[in-house]
């Protein structure tokens, strides 16, 4: 995305990544404004998408994301056919989780959430490390080692 069209979307700190959403119908409640859940949906597809690009899979037996724990900040409505920006950046990474933030902008910030993410070994409860390249890309992405 080009500095002007962050800037337009009132998009403020540093996103790796950054993907354009126009505001569907079947995300709205009859008064045409995003339903709650929507957002939800938002950071499940960012989430996901973010842990197949580190190399992640959604696989039995393999390490796959789980969320805990989801904080959400609802701010200004949106609606129908509105245009956004939907980012997520890397927090906190601990042994076995790590926290994402998200946000809806829309000229200036819609939506903010924060997820606690567990990795477990599909199949099993089983936690998991963070892989080691994972966990370098994470970082180079602006994640931080938790420091206790």
């Amino acid at each position: 995305m080009s500095p002007e069209e962050i800037a337009a979307f009132g998009i403020e700190g540093q996103w790796p990544v950054i993907r354009r959403h126009r505001i569907r119908w079947s995300e709205c409640d009859q008064f045409a404004h995003v339903n709650n859940a929507a957002y939800l949906s938002y950071c499940e597809d960012l989430r996901v998408s973010h842990w197949l690009s580190l190399g992640g899979r959604f696989a039995v037996g393999e390490a796959g994301p789980v969320v805990s724990r989801i904080e959400a900040r609802y701010l200004k409505a949106l609606g129908f056919d509105d245009e956004v920006a939907l980012t997520l950046r890397p927090g906190v990474l601990r042994r076995t989780s790590l926290t994402h933030e998200y946000a809806v902008w829309h000229r200036g910030l819609a939506f903010a959430c924060t997820t606690v993410i567990v990795l477990v070994r599909h199949g099993s409860a089983e936690k998991v490390s963070i892989p080691q390249a994972m966990r370098v890309m994470l970082l180079a992405q602006g994640g931080s080692e938790y420091p206790g």
